[in-house]
This record gives C-alpha cells, structure tokens and sequence, in this order.
C-alpha cells in the first residue's frame, strides 16, 4: 500500500470535488455566461405582467381616439310606415318615411374631454413602468444572490482544502504521538459540517438559478457574470444618493395621473350641462288624398338641459370625494417612500462602515491563523482552538462579501424606486 496520509488526503479532496460538481450543476454546465443587463433586459420580454399592461396601454391610446369622435355629430336614421284610420265613415291613408338625424354636443367640444383619455393612458404608461420596476427588482435580487451564494461556496472549496491540509498535520502528529487521535477526528467533523454545509448553499444556488431562467425565459444551464463589488462601491458617485428622487417613482406619478384625472372628471359632467344641436330631414311618402302629395322635411333646434334633479351637483360632489381621496394616497406614498429611501441610504452608511471593520477584522485573523498554526505544531493550542481561528477567518471573509452585495443590493434599491434604472447599467459597466 502507498502513504496512507497521502492516500486519505486526495480520496477526501476527490469526493468533496464530486460533491462540489453535483451540488453545483447549474454552475459547471456553462454554455453561456448571462450578465445582469442581459437578465433585466429579458425579463421585460417575458413578463406576461408587463406584456399584458402594454396591451392595456394600447387600448388606453384607443379611448381617445373613442373620446375624438364625442367632437362629432352623432349621425342616425330611421324609416318607418304609418296607417292613419279615420273611422268607417271616413277615408284611411298610410305614411311612409325616411329621415336622417344629427345630435351635436357642444360640451364636449368645448370643454374637451377628451384629455381625460388622454390622462388614463399616462397613468397606463406608469403603471406599465411600475410593472416593469418591479420585474428588473426581481431578477436583480435573484442574480446577486446567486453571486454571493457562489462566492460562499467557493470560499467553503478552501476551507474544505484547508481542513484536508490541516487532516494529514494532524494525522503525522498523532502518528508521531505528539497528538491524540481525536485531533484526527474533529478535523474529520469539521469536513462533514463543511461539505454539509456545500450541499445547503449548491441547492439554494440551483433554485435561483432556476427561478431566474423561468422570469427571464433563459436557459437553466448558465453561469451568471462576475461583479467586482469592491470596484463597483468605490465607483458610487455619492452626491446622486439623496431623497429627493422620490418624485420619480412611478407608483407616485401614477398617483398623480389618478388625482389629475379626477379633476378632469368634472369637465366632463359639466359638458353634459351644454346644449345639444339637433338637425334632422327626410322625405315623407303621404298617402292621404286630401294632401298635396310627398314632401320633404327639415328641422334644425336646440336641445337646452334645465333641470336634472340635482344629478350634476351631485356628480362634481363625488368626483371632488374621490379626488381627495386620491390626493391623500398619494401624500401617503411619498411620506413611506421618503421613509424607505432614508432607510436605504442609512443602510448603505451603516454597510460602508462595517466593510471598513471586516476587513480591518481581517488582518488580526490573518495574523492569528498563523500564530495558530506554529502554536498548534508546538503543542501549545488544541486542535478546537486552531480550527475555530481558521472557521472564524472563512465566516469573515464570507461577511465581507456578504456585506458587499448587501450595499449593492441596496444601492440598486434605491435606483429602482427613484425610477434610476439607466443607472444600475451604468454602474455594471464600472465592474
């Protein structure tokens, strides 16, 4: 048989790298490396939301064109016959009669209501956008989780390499009787918690992977871009990360649309407060002896509303209820969305501030793992306390770059809701 400390180490680094490759399928099968851009710009082609609200925008666009011809006469006709019965004694004769109408609201015309149509397909339009927004924010999410999932379980690849580094030390240690076996054994342990923990973090990679082929309709069989998140945070230009922006969010605009056309709304009730232009002619085909014969007719004359029983007041009354009601929504949106946004950007302050003490955290673990390292081979640490410097090492370099993807995460949040979305292309540009 060969070197039993050389055999146990590459069998263990052999079936944690088989582990490695099935739990991260999805990672190893690359035909095609996907970037955020290419994610936001598919999910807005397969989003049946934002698809089904297009169509929505366009039928919008059609009512004013329906609104347009509210302008115009309405043009109708009838024909119709008549039998006129005198009584037994007298004589009897039919009628028969075809005659155009014209109804001309001068309101309408006038008080142009079509701008309400007009208004509704700019809350459409938001809507569309808002709807957009929240689709990008989705597979935004989904692709930095994947990244820091991944960069996770590459960091867990080291420990595990370390650990089968640290196996055979302490296997030559206790061969050597300077060691216990149980030295041999918690290193064993610490490789089971690690691959354990290989096999959590790969499934949760392979869901987002899948959920995020399945929004954006791309292949399952991808691998996602690297992002240079120390790059991309020293990039941020700070004088753009302010509350102000807040106005731009399409939810609020949207808000807005609504309030404007509520108030819209009641040039359209008193547009029905106007007078009508009636016009109509035709030809009468008169059967009565008695007459001169067929004749032709033409009327003309106003159609004047007088009294509606309190139904227009009644009218402008409810649309001003629903108009400040509206209204109040909308104050509502901007003081939570104000919130949100000052939350966001205290968050960022609070993560720029915790990368500076990780990684400053960083140097002192450095330094400890190989004082560690010497003082374990002396004799004057145990195994537990070498393994738990170099566990605390691996979870704070995982901090690091777990806070580092929250800063993006968040710094994107902030240009979804102030409806910044060029900006997160710009800024995967700086990567």
């Amino acid at each position: 048989m060969g070197n039993p400390k050389s055999f146990s180490y590459y069998r263990n680094r052999i079936c944690f790298l088989s582990l490695f490759m099935i739990v991260g399928f999805s990672l190893s099968a690359q035909i095609q490396t996907i970037t955020l851009s290419q994610c936001i710009d598919s999910v807005q082609t397969h989003s049946y939301l934002l698809n089904a609200e297009k169509l929505n925008t366009q039928s919008a666009e059609k009512n004013i064109d329906i609104r347009h011809t509210d302008y115009l006469p309405a043009i109708s006709g009838d024909v119709g016959v008549s039998g006129n019965f005198l009584g037994a004694d007298q004589y009897n004769f039919g009628q028969q009669w075809t005659m155009i109408h014209g109804d001309w609201s001068l309101g309408y015309l006038l008080r142009k209501t079509d701008r309400i149509a007009r208004q509704k397909l700019v809350t459409a339009t938001l809507m569309q956008e808002k709807i957009r927004i929240d689709g990008i924010s989705r597979v935004t999410s989904l692709y930095m989780n994947v990244l820091q999932k991944r960069k996770q379980l590459e960091l867990l690849d080291e420990r595990a390499t370390f650990l089968e580094k640290h196996r055979a030390v302490a296997l030559s240690l206790w061969k050597a009787g300077v060691r216990t076996r149980l030295d041999v054994l918690q290193t064993e342990i610490e490789v089971s918690v690690t691959k354990e923990e290989a096999v959590r973090v790969g499934m949760a990679i392979r869901n987002s992977i899948q959920e995020l082929s399945l929004l954006t309709g791309l292949s399952d069989s991808i691998t996602l871009e690297k992002i240079d998140t120390g790059n991309l945070i020293a990039s941020v230009d700070k004088k753009i990360l302010n509350n102000m922006m807040v106005v731009e969010n399409p939810m609020y605009k949207m808000l807005q649309s609504e309030v404007q056309t509520q108030q819209l709304q009641i040039s359209d009730i008193e547009a029905k407060q106007w007078p009508h232009v009636v016009v109509g002619g035709g030809h009468i085909v008169d059967g009565d002896p008695t007459s001169d014969g067929n004749f032709w007719t033409i009327q003309t004359g106003i159609t004047i509303p007088i009294y509606q029983w309190r139904k227009i007041r009644t009218e402008k009354e409810q649309v001003q209820v629903l108009s400040d009601s509206k209204n109040m929504e909308l104050q509502d949106l901007g003081r939570e969305l104000t919130i949100h946004v000052d939350k966001t950007l205290t968050r960022l302050e609070e993560l720029e501030k915790m990368m500076i003490v990780s990684q400053e955290r960083m140097k002192t673990l450095e330094e400890s793992l190989a004082l560690a390292n010497l003082n374990y081979k002396a004799g004057w640490v145990t195994n537990l306390e070498y393994l738990a410097v170099q566990q605390q090492l691996t979870n704070n370099l995982i901090k690091i770059e777990a806070i580092r993807l929250e800063y993006i995460l968040n710094l994107i949040e902030f240009y979804l809701t102030t409806n910044q979305v060029v900006r997160i292309r710009v800024m995967e540009m700086a990567n």
